[in-house]
């Protein structure tokens, strides 16, 4: 009885990273290799493939999510009471509250401070559930690659910064059904800033719509400040200059002169 051989793609053995959605193990690990298959990260021959992330890398990023996810959720958990006591309805805007981080320091928060701290621990802790989901299956489908390293080590900043910019338009009242009475409610900006930190490619594709709406333009900027003789030499048409089409008898004189010379 023959054999038959079922070979992969070109496409297949590429990784699009922990976001992805066209690697091996599709960014889910429901396609890719499962645990102890046997065939993970390594060659046809058995060797080890050296772009993924060597054993002791990989178990100190493990630890440092970890850490990341005990640091966030202890200080979501002590900061959450003076979030409550500060923005509560009838609450002073100028009264403070104390607040002491794993007994580090003593912290006067008002109103408007304990609320971004909220928004950029709740962001931190949805950027966890990210960078833990996708390392969690990258590394169980032997897929984690030593070039992602910096992407788990800035996604919490990413989705603290996009956090804070969301918080900021939803304040200032950019969004519809943002302003109100209602619009300082702590437990929906945390709900928002952990999304924002879980789905930050979301967040930013929402952003370019505002900025696109705020920021439209009419004219093609970036065709009206390229240099004419570069723009003549790459095939575009030539500009018209203004003295020229502005009197148009004296293009015909200047003309004129011009076949005499020649």
């Amino acid at each position: 009885m023959g054999t038959v051989s079922v070979g992969r793609g070109s496409g297949e053995d590429l990784d699009e990273g922990p976001d992805g959605g066209t690697g091996l193990d599709g960014g889910d690990g429901g396609t890719g290799s499962g645990p102890g298959d046997g065939e993970g990260g390594g060659g046809a021959d058995g060797t080890r493939d050296e772009r993924r992330l060597s054993a002791p890398a990989t178990t100190l990023l493990g630890l440092f999510l970890l850490v990341d996810v005990v640091a966030v959720c202890g200080a979501l958990v002590t900061l959450w009471p003076v979030v409550l006591a500060t923005v509560e309805p009838g609450a002073d805007p100028a009264a403070t509250a104390r607040w002491s981080p794993f007994g580090l320091g003593d912290w006067a928060l008002t109103a408007d401070t304990a609320m971004l701290l909220a928004v950029v621990v709740c962001s931190a802790l949805g950027s966890f559930v990210h960078a833990a989901t996708s390392f969690a299956t990258y590394v169980g489908n032997r897929r984690l690659y030593a070039s992602w390293l910096w992407w788990y080590l800035l996604r919490a900043g990413i989705g603290v910064a996009l956090a804070l910019l969301v918080y900021l338009l939803l304040r200032g009242g950019l969004f519809a059904g943002s302003s109100g009475a209602g619009a300082t409610n702590p437990y929906g900006f945390s709900g928002i800033a952990g999304l924002c930190g879980l789905f930050s490619k979301q967040a930013t594709d929402k952003l370019r719509e505002i900025c696109d709406t705020l920021l439209s333009t009419t004219g093609d900027g970036d065709r009206d400040r390229r240099d004419g003789l570069a723009a003549h030499r790459n095939g575009d048409p030539e500009p018209t200059p203004q003295h020229a089409s502005r009197h148009p008898s004296r293009r015909r004189h200047h003309e004129r002169g011009t076949s005499d010379e020649r």
